[in-house]
């Protein structure tokens, strides 16, 4: 968990027909949706993690990025920890920067990070990996269902809580 960040919410829904669990921490200065955040998501009948996602301003756009070697590197070192059969599931489709947007005090805020995009082709779905800053994982997340688009629920991303369309 990173520092300055305390346990704001915890809340119930579904992903892919699956009943998950959707935890949200915030720092105490930007609590709102589109802040700053640190959440992830498990699956309610095993607590599988599903995903996570650090959006913090150090992360900014910017910043010094690794690259596509290194960002493949830090990928599986992170899944060995996380997810350790996942990794000999996976089939690279790219690498390539990636960016989400936060509000940090009134001011739009570009995070940046390398993303590391995979295809499981054993559950025809999808996993990512996004590493920013030194190398530190912000974004993690499997099991996502693509079909010209993407069609799993966004619980990590707060444009689409924001939209209400849960």
């Amino acid at each position: 968990m990173p520092e300055n960040y305390t346990l704001t919410q915890v809340r119930e829904g579904v992903q892919d027909g699956e009943n998950v669990f959707v935890f949200r921490y915030t720092k105490s200065d930007n609590t709102e949706l589109l802040g700053e955040h640190f959440s992830f998501t498990v699956m309610e009948k095993n607590n599988r993690l599903l995903g996570v996602t650090w959006m913090d301003k150090q992360f900014e756009k910017g910043t010094k990025l690794p690259s596509k070697e290194e960002t493949t590197k830090i990928a599986k070192e992170y899944l060995a920890k996380v997810e350790p059969d996942l990794w000999g599931k996976l089939k690279n489709l790219w690498i390539d920067l990636h960016d989400e947007t936060i509000i940090v005090d009134g001011k739009n805020v570009i995070v940046t990070g390398m993303k590391y995009k995979c295809f499981i082709p054993t559950e025809d779905t999808y996993a990512w990996v996004i590493v920013g800053l030194d190398g530190k994982v912000i974004t993690f997340e499997r099991g996502i269902v693509w079909q010209g688009g993407r069609v799993s629920e966004k619980w990590l991303h707060d444009a689409w809580l924001k939209e209400g369309s849960h």
